[in-house]
């Protein structure tokens, strides 16, 4: 059984969630900026390399916020790990995905956190903590449970 592990970037940019456009076929979602771990790297400098990829940004200051477990249906586990960013240099554009996979990264997106849950999000766990943790400064890390995926 393999583990799979992912990182995500939890940042505000002007009091709004940057977010990453993706589609899907017909689908359009939001998920925070973020991507996989590759097999030579930790989960910070994973964190690094994916916010500087896709936002060609430089994040300076973060700390662990939550962890997802995933049940991968014939596919084993998989862990996410969300860090919300304190401190970055740049201006957020959109990068690149390198990534290949059946999704396309089709631009980046500044969110209310009052209408995030008018859009389709993910993880939709985070909706409804979010607007509490920021008010919080993220100071309590969460566990966010174990889910299937798909």
């Amino acid at each position: 059984m393999r583990t799979y592990l992912r990182v995500g970037a939890i940042i505000f940019h002007e009091g709004k969630l940057l977010t990453t456009k993706m589609r899907s076929g017909d689908k359009v979602f939001h998920v925070l900026p973020g991507g996989g771990v590759e097999d030579n790297e930790t989960i910070y400098e994973a964190i690094k390399r994916e916010t500087q990829e896709e936002l060609g940004i430089k994040i300076t200051k973060f700390k662990l916020a939550y962890i997802k477990e995933l049940k991968i249906k014939d596919k084993g586990r998989g862990v996410e790990f969300y860090f919300y960013v304190e401190e970055f240099e740049g201006n957020p554009v959109k990068g690149f995905d390198p990534e290949n996979k059946e999704t396309i990264f089709e631009d980046v997106c500044f969110i209310d956190l009052e209408k995030l849950g008018e859009e389709t999000f993910h993880p939709e766990q985070l909706i409804s903590l979010l607007v509490s943790d920021k008010a919080n400064n993220f100071n309590e890390f969460k566990h966010l449970g174990l889910h299937d995926y798909p």
